[in-house]
Formats: C-alpha cells, structure tokens, sequence
C-alpha cells in the first residue's frame, strides 16, 4: 500500500485550486471544464477526480478557501495593537484586490453563483457575516482603545465600509478607467472621517 505523504498531497491540492481560480476567474464557473482546470494545473483527469469528485465539490473548495484565507485575515488584524491602523490596511488589500483581474472576478463570479446555487449561497453567507463580524471587532476595540471616535452607530459604520468594499470591486469591474490604487487617497480621507479616525500618520 502507498504511503500517502500530506506535503505533496497539499502542495498538489493547491496547485489545483490555484489553476482553478485562474480558469473560473477567466471563464466563469459554467463556461469553465474539467479539462481546462487539469490544463492549467498540468494534471490529468483522474488525478483531479482523486482530489474532487465534481466540478462542483472544486468550486466549493475555492469559496470555503477564500473564507479561509479571509478568517485568517481577520485573526492577524485583530491581533494588532493600533486597530485603526489595521483598519486602514484592510482597506490597502481590498484596493490591491479590486486592482488584481483574477481576484476581482472570482470575488464577483463566487457573488453571481450565490444567487443560483444554495451551497455556494451559503458559503458566500458564511464570508460575508466572517467580515461583518471582524469589522465590528475591530471598530469596537478600536473605539475601546480612543483610536476611533464613531459618529454614527458601530452597526451602521460597518455597514458603511461593506458597501464601500462592495462598491469597489464593482466600480472595478464594470469602469475601465477606474484605477482603485488613484483613489486611495480619497476613501483614505472619508473613511477617517466618518470613523473618526484622528491618530496616525495622515499619508499611510
């Protein structure tokens, strides 16, 4: 009997998932085959269906992986001592995102999918309520530690930044000549100031 070893299991399992996001990112999630994923990972078939079952089972292992990596996020951040600053980082990733084609429109074709299959719907829930509840974390320490100064209810200011997170990734991908990385300055600024944010250097 082979002897499974879990590094190269791992590292192959990711070069999967990888060459899929590239080709759902291209293509979409229906548009995109099982052929074209073992192209792109430069696998054949069967070891694809060794690792997913489906098309599907390799679609819902990239929406579970996106929350992951979202959940660790959020963990890092909330590890940090200045949460305003955090904050404002998060916002420098959503910016490198929105700019990023390939994780841009796999963002978008995981939020198009939510509406047509239940599973995915409630993977993509689970994310969404994941950010919710880090922003809220990180506000409220914030607020706790005098690094915010919220003006309106901590429910309505990450509602706030949910729609600008939203708003920028669907200005991206819709406006050619939207450039996220021009505008940072200017949500750098609104965002202080509807959070209240006073500490800090002005230019980070």
């Amino acid at each position: 009997m082979r002897t499974l070893d879990p590094d190269k299991h791992a590292l192959q399992l990711e070069a999967i998932l990888e060459a899929a996001k590239t080709c759902f990112a291209r293509t979409g999630f229906h548009k995109t085959s099982t052929e074209a994923i073992c192209s792109e990972a430069g696998v054949s078939s069967g070891k694809l269906f060794h690792y997913f079952p489906s098309k599907k089972a390799i679609i819902l292992a990239v929406v579970h992986e996106q929350t992951r990596q979202l959940g660790d996020y959020i963990g890092d951040l909330l590890q940090r001592e200045d949460l305003s600053t955090a904050l404002l980082e998060c916002l420098d990733v959503i910016l490198l995102l929105a700019g990023n084609t390939t994780e841009r429109r796999l963002i978008l074709e995981i939020a198009a999918e939510a509406t047509r299959d239940g599973d995915v719907a409630a993977l993509n829930t689970a994310g969404d309520r994941l950010l919710a509840d880090g922003l809220t974390a990180i506000l409220r320490g914030a607020a706790m530690r005098g690094q915010v100064s919220l003006i309106i209810p901590l429910e309505h200011a990450v509602r706030f930044l949910m729609i600008v997170i939203d708003g920028i990734l669907y200005r991206a991908s819709i406006d050619a000549g939207f450039d996220p990385a021009k505008e940072r300055a200017s949500l750098l600024t609104t965002i202080r100031s509807a959070l209240g944010i006073v500490e800090g250097d002005p230019d980070a």
